[in-house]
């Protein structure tokens, strides 16, 4: 056996073209460098890798541990791997790895060589070196999990979910595929904690633990959210994603300001070293038609230089009359190794969303004699033309350099710009009446808006040492602004919807909204942060952690009238050098549970403004969590239960509407949120995953009262169940999964004004369950079938309640085949 060349330097005569070609073939991966002493005397490294395809595994190990592993690519073929985590010897992750395969390894000076179970000869064969470049982003692709080894998106130090003193839930790549997940919306919608609320056909609000979710990053970069205009932050395409990191609770330590209900950070699809390309075509119900292609490889010869391209369009109408929707999705990115330790990042996404028949709000609740409406799921109030068009695009580049003592430093720069283009019509305001029909209005308006958002973020994260021990530290300064600009329109007079509303089918004519005057909407917030994972035994881990911020916001309207420009409105927010403190405690009990505590501080600045015009204080507080973690199967299962608590002053609520028709809010105290939180997320057994999660949390007011939210004037369900899970059939039908899940929430409510008691009513949607299924049929290696059922038993529900009186559907049974070559 001649052993390979390892030198630094490529090879450079034809034999090394044929084996990269090879390599990239089979997807086998020998990782190596050279090291400095034996294997057998190395020290224990901090590792992360999930359970995956063993030569995935194989190749992870060599990268983080620095070894040189020789296989053959047919010796391990189809063989699965168990999950590796924690400070380990290379040796004993390496048995780890093994565990259960029947292959054992020989050690020969520094190099692993593995030997074939009883009955396979070894064989070299291709053989591909890597592992002298940076170090690559844990991915979840290809893994067939439900859970990850590792993620980096709560404290940005890379942990394990039970070294995460918070609750974590990771939406792998593969249960978005077994739940025909597409957008972001449909990954939240299932997603354990999370729930679902309409403000109408285009516009979703989600919440955990009783307050929306405000916090959205990508790959761990913040972005501004405006939930009522919802400028794609919604509606983001999955095909662009590898996984959704979902870091429940307060999260200001990296993400500043916001709600204290959880960040949802979506990870995007990096290049790979080997070539993979796959084309995806979807059908579903109400003439839903998708396709998706993605191709990634090695853009040179050696694979220093890879890039991936996604592209999706989709075409599709609703379960509503006269509502259809088109998407166009776009995204390209390209990785290069400066040098074996400095990797540079360069890529950019484009999102172009164009709905018809967008309603502004749903239906009345009411007919004029205060008795309940009962309109079908399909009626739709809009009118044909109505829309809201959003382009959404994205371009980010990061340097990254790890240096000989494993520091790191990277430096990331985002813009992200926005464009909606809405105008507005749907017959849902009045109440109708129940014999003719007649008495509706529409609800009508035109909005033009342009925003762009600049971020900037700079890091560093490595290890330590301190009386003896080994710890870890990350430090780093982000900056971020965004600037939103757009013209108004006049739509102060509210056109009578013609004839009964019984007969209404979204033909009227396209009022001319005459452009009034102009908007200027500036944002900045600029922070520092540092923490540190303390190793003070063992068994014990302390996070401590701080975010010193500050925060500008102002915004201007303008106003024409008879040709002479005045400024109407204009609001000014200023706060400097907020402290945000992180506290975070986790204590092995044993080698499968762990105990953990963590706190934090919360602090969110407003802009509403009070009866008086006067903006309100800030909202602040505090947020607590305990709870206990365990780690099964050597990673390949987690298990979260936590028990939380989080408490607010000045929080903003409605108080009333002025004679201008403007909202004025007011600030109350005592807002409480307590609860519990169980998950569990991962393999079961072979082929057999598992997500699921239940989640109380019940927000009540200094007085004891429900917590109404706005301009959804709702209350949040205090109970929020998920199940989902999917088993390989076993012998002769290992060609089929079958799965399937269910979402039950609780009740929630609704205020709706009633004029005739001069008061408020109470309208509630009762609790209820929709059920999913799944099948998948792997013709070969190359094409899959997925059938996915959703809401299999027609469940009718409201899914948004309370919007300016009106009441919105969510969605019956419906069916989608995706059908998916991979080359």
């Amino acid at each position: 056996m001649q052993r390979p060349n390892l030198s630094r330097t490529p090879l450079s005569i034809a034999t090394q073209r044929q084996t990269v070609r090879r390599t990239l073939l089979s997807s086998a991966f020998v990782a190596s460098v050279l090291l400095g002493s034996s294997i057998a005397q190395a020290a224990p490294v901090a590792l992360n890798i999930p359970a995956q395809s063993l030569a995935s595994a194989l190749n992870e190990l060599g990268k983080q541990a620095n070894l040189q592993i020789l296989y053959s690519p047919d010796q391990v073929q189809g063989i699965k791997s168990h999950s590796v985590s924690g400070s380990l010897e290379p040796v004993k992750a390496l048995e780890s790895l093994l565990q259960g395969s029947g292959i054992s390894y020989q050690l020969n000076g520094d190099t692993v060589i593995l030997s074939a179970p009883q009955g396979k000869g070894l064989e070299l064969g291709a053989t591909n070196i890597s592992g002298e470049g940076m170090g690559r982003a844990l991915t979840t692709e290809d893994t067939h999990s439900y859970t990850t080894g590792a993620t980096n998106s709560s404290t940005k130090l890379p942990l394990s979910i039970r070294e995460t003193p918070q609750t974590v839930t990771v939406i792998t790549r593969q249960l978005m595929d077994d739940q025909a997940a597409q957008s972001i919306g449909d990954v939240l919608r299932n997603a354990p904690g999370i729930s679902t609320q309409a403000y109408d056909s285009d516009r979703m609000e989600y919440s955990a633990r009783g307050y929306a979710i405000t916090n959205f990053q990508y790959d761990g970069v913040n972005t501004q959210y405006d939930g009522v205009f919802d400028e794609g932050a919604t509606k983001v395409d999955m095909a662009l994603y590898d996984r959704v990191d979902i870091i429940k609770g307060a999260t200001g330590l990296l993400s500043g300001s916001g709600e204290p209900s959880a960040t949802v950070n979506l990870i995007r699809k990096k290049p790979t070293r080997e070539f993979k390309a796959s084309v995806t075509a979807s059908a579903g119900s109400w003439d839903n038609y998708r396709t998706e292609g993605d191709i990634s490889g090695p853009l040179n010869e050696d694979g220093s230089v890879r890039g991936r391209f996604v592209g999706v369009y989709q075409d599709a109408d609703s379960y509503r009359d006269h509502a259809s929707k088109k998407n166009d999705v776009f995204y390209g990115i390209i990785e290069a190794d400066l040098t074996p330790d400095t990797l540079f990042t360069f890529g950019m996404d484009y999102q172009n969303i164009k709905p018809r028949g967008s309603s502004w709000t749903g239906n009345p609740y009411y007919f004029s004699n205060y008795t309940k409406t009962d309109f079908s799921r399909s009626f739709n109030p809009a009118t044909d033309w109505s829309r809201r068009d959003v382009q959404a695009q994205s371009t980010f580049a990061s340097l990254e350099h790890r240096f000989a003592n494993d520091w790191k430093v990277k430096g990331t720069l985002t813009q992200q710009t926005n464009d909606h283009d809405t105008q507005l019509a749907s017959a849902s305001g009045g109440m109708p009446d129940p014999v003719t029909g007649k008495g509706m209005f529409f609800y009508w308006g035109k909005w033009e808006g342009h925003r762009v958002q600049n971020t900037a973020d700079i890091n560093a994260t490595g290890p330590f040492s301190l009386f003896g021990r080994e710890h870890e530290l990350v430090v780093g300064a982000t900056s971020q602004s965004s600037r939103q600009t757009g013209a108004t329109f006049d739509a102060s007079q509210f056109g009578a919807v013609p004839g009964s509303i019984f007969d209404w089918s979204g033909d009227y004519p396209k009022p001319y909204f005459p452009k009034n005057g102009k908007y200027e909407k500036n944002q900045n917030q600029n922070s520092a942060y540092i923490a540190a994972r303390f190793k003070p035994t063992d068994d014990l881990a302390l996070i401590l952690g701080s975010r010193l911020s500050d925060y500008q916001y102002n915004d201007t309207y303008k106003y024409y009238v008879q040709s002479a420009r005045f400024s109407d409105n204009k609001t000014t927010s200023k706060q400097h050098g907020k402290v945000t403190p992180y506290a975070g405690v986790v204590y092995d009990l044993n080698e499968t549970y762990s105990a953990y505590a963590s706190y934090t501080s919360i602090y969110k600045p407003v802009t509403e403004r009070s009866k008086s015009g006067t903006t309100l204080a800030p909202t602040e507080g505090n947020s607590y969590e305990i709870g206990l973690k365990g780690e099964y199967f050597d990673g390949r299962l987690n298990a979260t239960a936590a028990i939380f608590r989080t408490e607010q002053k000045n929080l903003a609520v409605v108080d009333g509407i002025d004679a201008a028709n403007e909202t004025y809010y007011k600030s109350v105290d005592g807002a409480t949120t307590k609860g519990i939180e169980l998950e569990l997320a991962g393999e079961l057994m072979p082929d057999w995953n598992v997500m699921a999660g239940y989640t109380y949390a019940q927000t009540k007011t200094e007085d004891g009262g429900r917590l109404y939210g706005y301009p959804l004037e709702t209350t949040k369900p205090e109970n929020v169940a998920r199940l989902f899970t999917s088993y390989r059939l076993p012998g002769v039908m290992n060609k089929v999964t079958v799965g399937g899940g269910v979402n039950w929430q609780s009740p929630f409510y609704g205020r709706i004004y009633n004029e005739s008691k001069s008061d408020y009513d109470i309208i509630e949607q009762q609790s209820y369950a929709l059920v999913n299924l799944m099948t998948r049929y792997e013709y070969n290696e190359h094409l899959t079938f997925n059938l996915n059922a959703n809401n299999v038993f027609d469940k009718k529900y409201l899914s948004g309640l309370g919007n300016f009186s009106t009441t919105y559907y969510g969605e019956p049974r419906n069916l989608m085949l995706t059908t998916k070559y991979t080359f």
